[in-house]
């Protein structure tokens, strides 16, 4: 993935291009990441928190079903999603899982930390992470202020 394929995809859901309705916020950790993609990361990641919490939101921008430009791609949809993290908040260690993606900070700064090694990454707006599928991961709101992030990813369609 490249910065131009995010500004394109991004250019795109601003359109409304492929556009679905606008979900009303959610806050349950469901929204964020897939119960299956939380499961069994001790071992990666030593330490790590297993629990997703101070999500003040999670809104769908769009999606676009991904099959009529991608044959190959049937069953999957481009996703962009809004993601807001009270202070002190965090998302849980994950691994991606037929979920590549990438995000980007809008407002305020969140810290992530990957294994191996679990440095800590802090990301600021304009910033972005890749999210590869295989990675494990979580996140961490340790700032006094919100923060605001795109989620832009490739998903399987029955994922929530």
């Amino acid at each position: 993935m490249t910065r131009g394929w995010i500004r394109a995809a991004l250019v795109c859901l601003a359109a409304g291009i492929g556009a679905g309705p606008v979900l009303p916020a959610r806050a349950d950790s469901k929204a964020v990441v897939p119960e299956r993609e939380r499961q069994g990361l001790e071992h990666l990641l030593p330490g790590a928190p297993k629990e997703t919490r101070g999500v003040l939101s999670v809104r769908l921008l769009g999606s676009t079903d991904l099959e009529q430009d991608f044959p190959s791609m049937q069953g999957y949809v481009l996703r962009a999603r809004e993601i807001t993290v009270a202070p002190g908040g965090q998302i849980g260690v994950h691994r991606h899982e037929r979920r590549p993606g990438v995000a980007v900070m809008l407002e305020g700064e969140m810290t992530e930390r990957r294994a191996p090694g679990a440095r800590p990454k802090p990301l600021a707006p304009g910033e972005v992470a890749f999210e590869a599928a295989g990675v494990v991961h979580w996140w961490r709101n340790e700032t006094d202020a919100p923060a605001k992030a795109i989620v832009i990813d490739i998903v399987p369609k029955d994922l929530p």
